[in-house]
Protein backbone atom coordinates (compact mmCIF):
# COMPACT_ATOMS: atom_id res chain seq x y z
CA UNK A 1 0.00 0.00 0.00
CA UNK A 2 1.08 3.36 -0.96
CA UNK A 3 0.88 6.34 1.23
CA UNK A 4 1.95 9.57 0.84
CA UNK A 5 1.95 10.94 -3.06
CA UNK A 6 3.41 13.40 -4.83
CA UNK A 7 0.70 15.31 -7.52
CA UNK A 8 0.87 16.96 -10.47
CA UNK A 9 -2.32 18.59 -12.25
CA UNK A 10 -2.62 19.82 -15.95
CA UNK A 11 -5.15 22.16 -16.44
CA UNK A 12 -5.44 23.53 -12.94
CA UNK A 13 -6.85 27.07 -14.40
CA UNK A 14 -10.21 25.50 -15.08
CA UNK A 15 -13.33 24.43 -12.95
CA UNK A 16 -12.33 20.48 -13.23
CA UNK A 17 -9.14 21.01 -12.60
CA UNK A 18 -9.32 23.10 -9.88
CA UNK A 19 -11.83 21.50 -8.40
CA UNK A 20 -9.66 18.70 -8.29
CA UNK A 21 -6.98 20.53 -6.27
CA UNK A 22 -9.36 22.29 -3.73
CA UNK A 23 -10.91 18.56 -2.94
CA UNK A 24 -6.60 17.20 -2.90
CA UNK A 25 -5.87 19.93 -0.20
CA UNK A 26 -8.01 18.10 2.38
CA UNK A 27 -6.70 14.85 0.95
CA UNK A 28 -3.76 13.40 4.56
CA UNK A 29 -1.81 11.73 2.33
CA UNK A 30 -1.66 14.14 -1.07
CA UNK A 31 1.13 16.23 -1.77
CA UNK A 32 0.33 19.00 -4.43
CA UNK A 33 3.80 19.45 -6.38
CA UNK A 34 2.93 21.31 -9.61
CA UNK A 35 0.32 22.53 -11.69
CA UNK A 36 0.24 23.40 -15.54
CA UNK A 37 -2.03 25.16 -17.86
CA UNK A 38 -1.92 25.41 -21.71
CA UNK A 39 -1.98 29.22 -22.11
CA UNK A 40 -2.67 30.63 -18.62
CA UNK A 41 0.55 31.72 -16.82
CA UNK A 42 1.60 33.42 -13.43
CA UNK A 43 0.68 32.51 -9.92
CA UNK A 44 -2.47 30.31 -9.65
CA UNK A 45 -3.87 32.41 -6.85
CA UNK A 46 -4.59 35.14 -10.01
CA UNK A 47 -6.67 32.31 -11.91
CA UNK A 48 -8.03 30.31 -8.56
CA UNK A 49 -8.01 32.94 -5.80
CA UNK A 50 -10.12 30.31 -3.45
CA UNK A 51 -7.14 28.06 -3.54
CA UNK A 52 -5.27 30.10 -0.92
CA UNK A 53 -2.77 26.89 -0.24
CA UNK A 54 -1.75 26.91 -3.66
CA UNK A 55 -1.85 30.58 -4.40
CA UNK A 56 1.95 31.25 -4.88
CA UNK A 57 2.24 27.51 -7.19
CA UNK A 58 3.95 29.10 -10.50
CA UNK A 59 1.61 28.01 -13.59
CA UNK A 60 3.91 25.38 -15.19
CA UNK A 61 3.90 24.98 -19.12
CA UNK A 62 2.00 22.33 -20.31
CA UNK A 63 4.43 19.25 -21.25
CA UNK A 64 5.69 15.96 -19.98
CA UNK A 65 8.81 16.73 -18.90
CA UNK A 66 7.21 19.02 -16.11
CA UNK A 67 4.26 16.29 -15.57
CA UNK A 68 5.99 13.16 -15.78
CA UNK A 69 8.54 13.42 -12.45
CA UNK A 70 4.97 12.31 -9.76
CA UNK A 71 3.38 9.88 -8.13
CA UNK A 72 0.04 10.72 -9.94
CA UNK A 73 -0.45 12.75 -12.99
CA UNK A 74 -3.80 13.81 -13.81
CA UNK A 75 -5.17 15.72 -16.84
CA UNK A 76 -8.01 18.04 -17.04
CA UNK A 77 -7.63 18.69 -20.69
CA UNK A 78 -9.91 19.37 -23.67
CA UNK A 79 -11.61 16.11 -24.99
CA UNK A 80 -9.00 15.05 -27.72
CA UNK A 81 -5.43 15.92 -25.94
CA UNK A 82 -5.15 13.59 -23.55
CA UNK A 83 -3.78 10.78 -25.73
CA UNK A 84 -0.65 12.09 -27.21
CA UNK A 85 0.00 13.02 -23.36
CA UNK A 86 0.34 10.54 -22.08
CA UNK A 87 2.34 8.90 -24.15
CA UNK A 88 5.12 11.61 -23.56
CA UNK A 89 4.48 10.85 -19.97
CA UNK A 90 4.81 7.01 -20.21
CA UNK A 91 7.72 7.31 -22.29
CA UNK A 92 9.60 9.49 -19.05
CA UNK A 93 7.74 7.84 -15.88
CA UNK A 94 6.09 4.27 -17.30
CA UNK A 95 5.19 3.91 -13.18
CA UNK A 96 2.85 7.29 -12.78
CA UNK A 97 -0.57 6.57 -12.23
CA UNK A 98 -2.59 9.05 -14.96
CA UNK A 99 -6.12 10.03 -14.45
CA UNK A 100 -8.08 11.69 -17.52
CA UNK A 101 -10.86 14.16 -16.19
CA UNK A 102 -11.37 14.32 -19.54
CA UNK A 103 -13.19 11.68 -21.97
CA UNK A 104 -10.34 10.34 -24.26
CA UNK A 105 -9.81 7.02 -22.49
CA UNK A 106 -13.87 6.66 -21.65
CA UNK A 107 -15.52 4.85 -23.66
CA UNK A 108 -14.87 0.90 -25.16
CA UNK A 109 -16.79 1.16 -28.30
CA UNK A 110 -14.32 3.36 -31.51
CA UNK A 111 -16.98 2.99 -33.26
CA UNK A 112 -19.17 5.36 -30.62
CA UNK A 113 -16.79 7.44 -30.30
CA UNK A 114 -15.76 8.36 -33.63
CA UNK A 115 -19.82 9.06 -33.91
CA UNK A 116 -19.96 11.37 -30.86
CA UNK A 117 -16.67 13.08 -30.70
CA UNK A 118 -15.73 13.64 -34.79
CA UNK A 119 -11.85 11.76 -34.11
CA UNK A 120 -9.70 8.84 -34.47
CA UNK A 121 -10.51 6.90 -30.60
CA UNK A 122 -7.63 6.19 -28.33
CA UNK A 123 -7.67 3.10 -26.09
CA UNK A 124 -10.22 2.89 -23.58
CA UNK A 125 -8.90 2.25 -19.62
CA UNK A 126 -10.18 1.44 -16.21
CA UNK A 127 -13.40 3.36 -15.52
CA UNK A 128 -13.18 5.59 -12.86
CA UNK A 129 -16.75 4.77 -11.45
CA UNK A 130 -15.96 2.71 -8.29
CA UNK A 131 -19.53 2.03 -7.74
CA UNK A 132 -20.52 0.59 -11.46
CA UNK A 133 -22.22 -2.45 -10.87
CA UNK A 134 -21.07 -5.12 -13.11
CA UNK A 135 -22.99 -8.30 -14.22
CA UNK A 136 -20.12 -10.61 -14.49
CA UNK A 137 -16.55 -10.85 -13.65
CA UNK A 138 -14.43 -8.80 -11.45
CA UNK A 139 -16.35 -5.36 -9.35
CA UNK A 140 -15.48 -2.29 -10.95
CA UNK A 141 -13.73 -1.30 -7.21
CA UNK A 142 -11.37 -5.06 -7.83
CA UNK A 143 -10.41 -3.36 -11.86
CA UNK A 144 -9.54 0.06 -10.37
CA UNK A 145 -6.90 -1.31 -7.36
CA UNK A 146 -4.91 -3.62 -10.35
CA UNK A 147 -4.57 -0.11 -12.69
CA UNK A 148 -2.19 3.14 -13.35
CA UNK A 149 -4.50 3.95 -16.34
CA UNK A 150 -7.68 5.74 -15.18
CA UNK A 151 -10.94 7.58 -17.30
CA UNK A 152 -12.78 10.18 -14.95
CA UNK A 153 -16.63 9.24 -15.79
CA UNK A 154 -18.45 12.18 -17.37
CA UNK A 155 -21.01 13.71 -14.83
CA UNK A 156 -24.39 13.80 -16.32
CA UNK A 157 -23.41 10.14 -17.05
CA UNK A 158 -23.04 9.27 -13.57
CA UNK A 159 -26.12 10.96 -12.60
CA UNK A 160 -28.19 8.49 -14.92
CA UNK A 161 -26.27 5.50 -14.35
CA UNK A 162 -26.76 5.76 -10.78
CA UNK A 163 -30.34 6.37 -11.10
CA UNK A 164 -31.04 3.87 -13.43
CA UNK A 165 -28.02 0.84 -12.69
CA UNK A 166 -30.33 -0.40 -9.48
CA UNK A 167 -33.13 -1.43 -11.64
CA UNK A 168 -31.33 -2.78 -14.65
CA UNK A 169 -29.06 -5.20 -12.36
CA UNK A 170 -32.10 -6.57 -10.34
CA UNK A 171 -34.40 -7.25 -13.54
CA UNK A 172 -36.54 -4.93 -13.68
CA UNK A 173 -36.25 -3.32 -16.81
CA UNK A 174 -34.59 -4.03 -20.05
CA UNK A 175 -32.95 -1.08 -20.75
CA UNK A 176 -35.08 0.39 -23.22
CA UNK A 177 -36.76 3.08 -24.00
CA UNK A 178 -35.29 5.20 -20.67
CA UNK A 179 -35.90 8.94 -20.29
CA UNK A 180 -33.78 11.53 -18.79
CA UNK A 181 -34.12 15.02 -18.11
CA UNK A 182 -31.46 16.16 -16.59
CA UNK A 183 -30.78 20.23 -14.90
CA UNK A 184 -27.08 21.00 -14.59
CA UNK A 185 -25.83 23.71 -13.18
CA UNK A 186 -23.54 26.35 -15.08
CA UNK A 187 -19.83 24.93 -14.25
CA UNK A 188 -20.95 21.81 -16.37
CA UNK A 189 -20.69 23.75 -19.29
CA UNK A 190 -16.86 25.08 -18.64
CA UNK A 191 -15.01 28.19 -18.38
CA UNK A 192 -14.39 28.81 -21.67
CA UNK A 193 -16.04 32.82 -22.00
CA UNK A 194 -19.83 31.82 -24.34
CA UNK A 195 -22.20 34.54 -24.90
CA UNK A 196 -24.86 31.78 -23.65
CA UNK A 197 -22.73 31.51 -20.19
CA UNK A 198 -23.09 35.26 -19.31
CA UNK A 199 -25.08 35.85 -16.52
CA UNK A 200 -27.07 37.99 -18.47
CA UNK A 201 -27.79 35.35 -20.36
CA UNK A 202 -27.81 32.98 -18.12
CA UNK A 203 -30.02 34.38 -14.98
CA UNK A 204 -33.76 33.87 -14.85
CA UNK A 205 -33.66 31.25 -18.32
CA UNK A 206 -33.22 27.48 -18.19
CA UNK A 207 -32.10 26.39 -21.53
CA UNK A 208 -31.55 23.07 -23.18
CA UNK A 209 -28.38 21.87 -24.70
CA UNK A 210 -27.52 18.52 -26.78
CA UNK A 211 -31.11 18.15 -27.98
CA UNK A 212 -32.07 15.04 -29.57
CA UNK A 213 -29.58 12.59 -28.92
CA UNK A 214 -26.45 14.55 -29.86
CA UNK A 215 -24.98 14.46 -25.97
CA UNK A 216 -22.05 12.93 -25.79
CA UNK A 217 -22.36 11.28 -22.33
CA UNK A 218 -25.33 9.25 -23.92
CA UNK A 219 -22.54 6.67 -25.35
CA UNK A 220 -21.19 5.96 -21.92
CA UNK A 221 -24.07 5.84 -20.27
CA UNK A 222 -25.47 3.10 -22.87
CA UNK A 223 -21.62 1.30 -22.09
CA UNK A 224 -22.57 1.69 -18.10
CA UNK A 225 -25.79 0.16 -18.34
CA UNK A 226 -24.63 -2.69 -20.82
CA UNK A 227 -22.22 -3.64 -18.34
CA UNK A 228 -24.96 -3.46 -15.42
CA UNK A 229 -26.67 -6.43 -17.49
CA UNK A 230 -29.13 -4.49 -20.39
CA UNK A 231 -29.63 -6.77 -22.98
CA UNK A 232 -30.02 -3.50 -25.13
CA UNK A 233 -30.19 0.30 -24.03
CA UNK A 234 -32.17 2.79 -25.97
CA UNK A 235 -32.75 6.67 -23.96
CA UNK A 236 -33.92 10.07 -24.59
CA UNK A 237 -31.79 12.09 -22.82
CA UNK A 238 -32.13 16.02 -22.39
CA UNK A 239 -29.83 17.98 -19.97
CA UNK A 240 -30.92 21.87 -19.09
CA UNK A 241 -28.67 24.17 -18.07
CA UNK A 242 -30.68 26.16 -15.25
CA UNK A 243 -29.29 29.28 -12.88
CA UNK A 244 -27.30 27.36 -10.28
CA UNK A 245 -23.39 27.38 -10.43
CA UNK A 246 -23.00 23.82 -9.61
CA UNK A 247 -25.17 20.32 -9.27
CA UNK A 248 -27.35 18.08 -11.58
CA UNK A 249 -31.02 16.37 -10.64
CA UNK A 250 -31.43 13.90 -13.23
CA UNK A 251 -34.79 12.70 -13.49
CA UNK A 252 -34.80 9.36 -14.78
CA UNK A 253 -37.80 7.83 -15.82
CA UNK A 254 -37.39 3.54 -16.26
CA UNK A 255 -40.05 1.26 -18.36
CA UNK A 256 -40.45 -2.01 -15.76
CA UNK A 257 -40.77 -5.75 -16.94
CA UNK A 258 -44.42 -6.93 -16.27
CA UNK A 259 -45.68 -7.82 -12.49
CA UNK A 260 -43.15 -4.99 -11.06
CA UNK A 261 -44.56 -4.04 -7.96
CA UNK A 262 -43.51 -0.74 -5.49
CA UNK A 263 -42.27 -3.01 -2.79
CA UNK A 264 -39.49 -4.79 -5.66
CA UNK A 265 -38.36 -0.88 -6.91
CA UNK A 266 -37.95 0.03 -2.91
CA UNK A 267 -36.07 -3.19 -1.87
CA UNK A 268 -33.81 -3.53 -5.02
CA UNK A 269 -32.50 0.29 -4.87
CA UNK A 270 -32.20 0.04 -0.96
CA UNK A 271 -30.24 -3.00 -1.43
CA UNK A 272 -27.89 -1.99 -4.36
CA UNK A 273 -26.86 1.31 -2.13
CA UNK A 274 -26.96 -0.18 1.47
CA UNK A 275 -23.10 -0.63 1.31
CA UNK A 276 -22.05 2.60 -0.89
CA UNK A 277 -20.04 5.43 1.16
CA UNK A 278 -21.02 8.10 -1.43
CA UNK A 279 -23.58 6.78 -3.50
CA UNK A 280 -26.67 6.45 -0.98
CA UNK A 281 -30.53 6.40 -0.86
CA UNK A 282 -32.81 9.23 0.05
CA UNK A 283 -35.73 8.69 1.87
CA UNK A 284 -37.12 11.87 0.61
CA UNK A 285 -37.02 13.41 -3.34
CA UNK A 286 -33.24 14.50 -3.42
CA UNK A 287 -32.44 17.70 -4.11
CA UNK A 288 -29.05 19.55 -5.29
CA UNK A 289 -28.79 21.53 -2.33
CA UNK A 290 -27.72 18.83 -0.41
CA UNK A 291 -24.98 17.55 -2.20
CA UNK A 292 -23.18 20.83 -2.87
CA UNK A 293 -19.16 20.64 -2.82
CA UNK A 294 -19.56 17.34 -1.12
CA UNK A 295 -18.59 13.67 -2.76
CA UNK A 296 -22.28 12.91 -1.93
CA UNK A 297 -25.10 11.42 -4.86
CA UNK A 298 -28.38 10.99 -3.35
CA UNK A 299 -30.87 8.58 -4.97
CA UNK A 300 -34.34 8.31 -4.28
CA UNK A 301 -37.28 5.94 -7.31
CA UNK A 302 -40.72 5.06 -6.48
CA UNK A 303 -43.19 2.73 -9.03
CA UNK A 304 -45.28 4.97 -11.16
CA UNK A 305 -49.04 4.85 -9.91
CA UNK A 306 -49.78 3.17 -13.26
CA UNK A 307 -47.12 0.71 -12.55
CA UNK A 308 -45.13 1.24 -15.62
CA UNK A 309 -42.35 3.04 -15.16
CA UNK A 310 -39.84 3.71 -12.14
CA UNK A 311 -39.17 7.27 -11.31
CA UNK A 312 -36.06 7.67 -10.17
CA UNK A 313 -34.12 10.87 -9.16
CA UNK A 314 -30.45 11.15 -8.40
CA UNK A 315 -28.79 14.41 -7.41
CA UNK A 316 -25.49 15.17 -7.19
CA UNK A 317 -22.66 18.00 -7.32
CA UNK A 318 -21.18 17.89 -10.74
CA UNK A 319 -17.63 18.62 -9.91
CA UNK A 320 -17.36 16.87 -7.00
CA UNK A 321 -18.95 13.04 -7.31
CA UNK A 322 -19.22 14.23 -10.92
CA UNK A 323 -15.54 14.54 -11.59
CA UNK A 324 -13.28 15.83 -9.09
CA UNK A 325 -14.29 13.59 -6.22
CA UNK A 326 -14.54 10.55 -8.57
CA UNK A 327 -11.16 10.87 -9.78
CA UNK A 328 -9.81 11.00 -6.19
CA UNK A 329 -11.65 7.66 -4.92
CA UNK A 330 -10.50 6.01 -7.84
CA UNK A 331 -6.78 6.88 -7.51
CA UNK A 332 -7.22 5.90 -3.22
CA UNK A 333 -8.32 2.60 -4.94
CA UNK A 334 -5.38 2.11 -7.19
CA UNK A 335 -3.07 3.27 -4.73
CA UNK A 336 -4.32 0.99 -2.26
CA UNK A 337 -5.74 3.28 0.47
CA UNK A 338 -9.14 3.55 1.69
CA UNK A 339 -11.41 4.79 -1.15
CA UNK A 340 -12.95 7.61 1.32
CA UNK A 341 -10.33 9.10 1.72
CA UNK A 342 -9.94 12.64 1.59
CA UNK A 343 -13.57 13.06 0.80
CA UNK A 344 -16.61 14.27 2.39
CA UNK A 345 -20.29 13.16 2.71
CA UNK A 346 -20.76 16.99 4.01
CA UNK A 347 -22.63 19.42 1.85
CA UNK A 348 -22.91 23.24 2.27
CA UNK A 349 -26.04 24.68 3.44
CA UNK A 350 -28.03 26.91 2.68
Amino acid sequence: MRMSFTVAIAGATGYAGGELARVLLAHPEADIRTVTAHSSRGKLGDHQPHLRPLRDFEIQPLSADVLAPHDVVVLGLPHGASAAMTADIEALNPDALIVDLGADHRLESPRAWEEYYGSAASEPWTYGMPELIRASGPTQRDLLERTNRIAAPGCNASAVTFAAQPAVAAGLTEGEDIVAILSVGYSGAGKSPKTHLLASEASESAVPYAVSGTHRHIPEIAQNLHTAGASNVSMSFTPVLVPMSRGILATVSIPVVEGTSANDVLSVYQSALADEPFVVWSHAWPTTGATVASNLALVHAELDRDGRRITAICALDNLVKGTAGAAIQSINLALGLDETTGLSQVGVAP
